[in-house]
């Protein structure tokens, strides 16, 4: 197995990921096992807006995929969910 280059500026978007308190809510929510957005929504009782932002986000920056209607972390979704 290869090991991942870690360099500054995923060690910057790690950082700007945790400092938000709702996107480490959504990576945590959808956890290992993965979501629906319907199942994250109701979990979280967020806005539509507070939702689609954050979680676009998460996607943009390679946290998150979608697959097959479920929402899944990345192995960078799973780094930030182990960081806490």
């Amino acid at each position: 197995m290869t090991e991942k280059v870690r360099d500054r500026e995923h060690h910057e978007r790690l950082f700007k990921a945790s400092q938000s308190p709702i996107r480490r809510q959504i990576v945590a929510s959808i956890g290992i096992h993965g979501k629906t957005r319907e199942e994250l929504k109701n979990e979280l009782n967020l806005s539509d807006f507070q939702m689609r932002f954050n979680l676009d986000w998460l996607i943009k920056e390679g946290f998150v995929v979608e697959e097959g209607g479920k929402l899944k972390l990345t192995d960078d979704g799973i780094e930030l969910l182990e960081a806490g």
